[in-house]
């Protein structure tokens, strides 16, 4: 599996809308999930990511889009 596809599924996900107040509180759980699956990356060592064909540049880049994926919508 391409390394994009593997990371493109931690991204948030676009198919839980909703708008006012739940919309909110979707976005803000969408976004812990996001900061857990990355901090879960950025704790393994490279042998391990490479199991799972990711690299630490792959990592960095999950990591940089939940940081600011609360905020993007």
């Amino acid at each position: 599996m391409p390394a994009g596809t593997t990371t493109g599924n931690l991204s948030l996900s676009t198919s839980r809308q909703a708008h006012g107040l739940a919309g909110l509180f979707l976005r803000f759980e969408d976004w812990l999930t996001a900061r857990a699956s990355a901090r879960a990356l950025y704790r393994m060592d490279d042998v391990a990511l490479h199991d799972i064909a990711l690299s630490r540049s792959d990592v960095e880049r999950v990591n940089s889009s939940a940081r600011k994926a609360l905020w993007s919508h």
